[in-house]
């Protein structure tokens, strides 16, 4: 992503202006194609596999590095790490902390305080060239919030490139001083290539296990990585039998790479576990390319693909990597969604500001003295002869791109303030009239029931759904940001075994209890503990709740799949002992609450709601034989996220959550089931939303601390609701 090109061991001289200038156009437009697959899944989420254009910067990375160690080797019969690290130094670093700095006050500023303090610590992360297993560690813990995305979360890919920067070279090093000692004069390809060979096998071996186990961690781990650098290395290895090859035949390999490259991005899925075998495809059509111009005078013929647009698309890829993610936190945090104002914006932004980045940081940067040993002052005086003019119209193009960019900030804090939506129901003076279904969309059986503790608090909703601006919440909005709220000690039961809890830990009783209920789910049941507790421990509540809901195991009969080492198993047996506790205790209730966000089977793809069916209608079935009676609880919908939604300066309209069609689908294959084994749907979106409109506080309580999980202190606010809405029901 960020190297310089050369051409690798040429049959004879270069005599291409483009190898002249030390370029090879066939990378460049790797680079390109690269970089512009990235930015454009990540701004629009087409296509899908867009991200594998990551996989190609890893091989270009390992072929380019490899080249310049070994034919520094060929030259000098020696390698300068020292000179080495330098040169990377000067190349990454720059332009890196540019971006990280003024990132993270960019999201500090616009976002808010405790989006910034997050984008720092990611900062520091990725400074350390650490960020990959950061995002890793905090992928895998499941107690996590699903929170917003950092803006550096695309750093992870740059820490393994230097990560392989700091230590591959030392094996390079290594090899041509062993070979020195035996009065080698030729540099040993041949044994490096062995070793490439043994950590291409070996890391492929890894990832393809890891790829399976923890998808997370083998996506961000260097060493599921490793491979796809060193196959890069093991063909700059090769270089010198490249000039071998037919010249007929450099062409056909180029387009057949380049097109490989490009259909991957499309063929990509989440069914094929990543990144072994899954980047198998863009690894192989990358190394086509690189094979098809090594060895070889100039670049194989690739008609547009190599003319000049391409070409300074390939010059800013490493500037564009950087931003582009950036800008898109941070601007749909301002715009929101909308593609026609979002998508143009993020895309001009980010072409503006890796332009100046380039022209102003990359390229002067990487010709300076900085760091070079000997004396400064006379380097780099020269250096600033050479790039004043290019800082006086650099200058002048920042003042009229920030004097542009402070017109767009005045005139987006002119606009009107958002307008809260117009509530079906609510009278002129924002009272309900009365509706307690929770929304529009089906399917729910709760719009026609007499709770007068549900109407007053649909009130509620209906007043908070009014607001536009953020009233002082308790727990502050600070603090449910950036996690310093205070936790339900309950959760521990999420995972009860590694917790050290037995089952009477987690289990609570009336004094008068003759009714045993049962919750089930992942989660989202979870969150919903803090509700059911306080009646279940009331004087009159009459029932003892026993907890057997588990973080990330829904109650399906489906390999759910998630990111959590070892799950799959887990949470297979889990299920299987609660179905058995089931059997042999034979509750009175048994209560249900699964996520209805999108969910992928195991080697399977998307979950389909005719496959969820059959997946929750197995358990549900079983458990029908046993329980008096089999109730769903349905979760929060999966929308608006208080962490992302939420800004300096913006309303609570803006966090206002809708029910997707997932939900929809969802709940109406559980309804489905229900119907077949005599349970009860209950939705409880009439607690959280009104017509379906969902705020993101309701009275002076934030709802959820995520996409889908209650706060605890909006469970405890609406348990006495919760309470009636039961036993209206017949639950209770």
């Amino acid at each position: 992503m960020h190297t310089i090109d050369r051409n690798i061991a040429p049959r004879r001289p270069p005599t291409t202006a483009s190898v002249a200038r030390g370029h090879r156009l066939d990378i460049q437009a790797l680079r390109a194609l690269a970089v512009t697959m990235v930015v454009v899944e990540h701004v629009t989420g087409r296509p899908t596999g867009g991200f594998v254009g990551v996989d190609v910067f890893f091989v270009v990375s390992g072929f380019l590095i490899t080249g310049l160690l070994l034919r520094e080797a060929d030259r000098h019969g020696r390698i300068s790490i020292a000179a080495f690290w330098r040169r990377r130094i000067r190349r990454i670093v720059p332009a890196s902390v540019l971006v990280l700095v003024l990132g993270t006050a960019a999201t500090w500023l616009v976002i808010g305080s405790s989006r910034g303090t997050s984008a720092a610590i990611d900062a520091l992360w990725s400074v350390a060239s650490l960020a990959n297993w950061h995002f890793a560690s905090t992928g895998t813990d499941y107690f996590a919030s699903q929170g917003p995305e950092s803006p550096f979360q695309h750093y992870w890919s740059l820490a393994v490139e230097e990560q392989f920067y700091l230590v591959w070279p030392l094996v390079v090093l290594a090899a041509v001083a062993l070979a020195r000692r035996r009065n080698e004069t030729a540099v040993p390809r041949v044994a490096l290539g062995f070793v490439l060979l043994l950590l291409v096998l070996g890391s492929f071996a890894w990832a393809w296990q890891q790829s399976v186990t923890s998808p997370t961690v083998a996506y961000f781990s260097s060493l599921t990585r490793a491979w796809e650098l060193a196959l890069g290395a093991l063909l700059a290895t090769a270089a010198p039998a490249m000039t071998r090859l037919p010249d007929v035949l450099r062409p056909p390999l180029a387009w057949i790479g380049l097109i490989g490259v490009g259909a991957s991005a499309w063929v990509t899925t989440s069914t094929v576990p990543f990144p072994a075998p899954g980047a198998l495809l863009p690894v192989a059509a990358t190394l086509l390319v690189l094979a098809s111009g090594t060895g070889c005078v100039g670049t194989p013929w690739l008609g547009p693909l190599v003319s000049r647009p391409v070409s300074i698309v390939g010059d800013l890829s490493y500037s564009v990597y950087l931003w582009h993610f950036v800008v898109l936190v941070i601007g749909r945090s301002v715009l929101g969604d909308d593609p026609a104002v979002l998508w143009p914006t993020v895309l001009v932004l980010t072409i503006a500001l890796s332009a100046a980045t380039y022209h102003l940081v990359e390229r002067p940067l990487l010709s300076s003295p900085l760091l070079e040993p000997g004396p400064r002052a006379r380097p780099w005086r020269r250096w600033r002869q050479e790039h004043r003019s290019t800082y006086r119209r650099g200058g002048v193009a920042l003042l009229t791109g920030a004097a542009l960019a402070a017109s767009v900030v005045a005139v987006q804090a002119a606009r009107p303030a958002a307008v809260p939506p117009v509530v079906p129901g609510a009278s002129a003076d924002g009272t309900v009239v009365t509706d307690t279904s929770g929304g529009s969309a089906a399917p729910g059986d709760d719009q026609a029931l007499d709770v007068p503790a549900l109407s007053e608090w649909s009130a509620e909703i209906t007043q908070a759904l009014s607001a536009t601006s953020w009233p002082d919440l308790d727990p502050s909005l600070e603090s449910v940001l950036d996690g310093t709220r205070t936790g339900s000690p309950h959760l521990a039961c999420g995972d009860a075994e590694a917790q050290g809890l037995t089952p009477d830990d987690c289990t609570w009783a009336s004094p008068t209890a003759t009714t045993t209920v049962v919750l089930v789910g992942d989660s989202t049941a979870m969150h919903h503990l803090d509700a059911l507790i306080p009646l279940a421990e009331s004087p009159d509540g009459g029932f003892t709740l026993i907890n057997r809901s588990k973080f990330a195991c829904p109650f399906v009969d489906i390999r759910v799949q998630n990111d959590v080492a070892g799950i799959l198993e887990s949470c297979r047996a889990h299920n299987d002992e609660t179905l058995a506790l089931i059997d042999d205790t034979r509750p009175d209730v048994v209560l249900v609450t699964n996520s209805y966000q999108t969910l992928s089977e195991d080697g399977a793809g998307t979950i389909t709601p005719d496959r969820w069916s059959e997946g929750f209608g197995a358990h549900a079935r079983r458990v029908a034989g046993a329980a008096r009676s089999v109730v769903v609880l349905t979760p929060p919908p999966d929308d608006a996220d208080i962490a992302s939604c939420s800004r300096r300066g913006g309303s609570p309209v803006d966090c206002i959550s809708r029910t997707s069609r997932t939900w929809l689908d969802r709940a109406a294959a559980d309804r489905e089931v229900l119907d077949e084994v005599g349970g009860t749907f209950v939705d409880l979106r009439v607690l959280t939303c009104v017509s379906d409109l969902c705020p993101a506080f309701v009275g002076t309580v934030p709802v959820k601390e995520d996409r889908v999980h209650l706060t605890t202190a909006f469970a405890l606010a609406v348990s006495p609701v919760l309470g009636d809405l039961l036993r209206v029901r017949q639950v209770l």
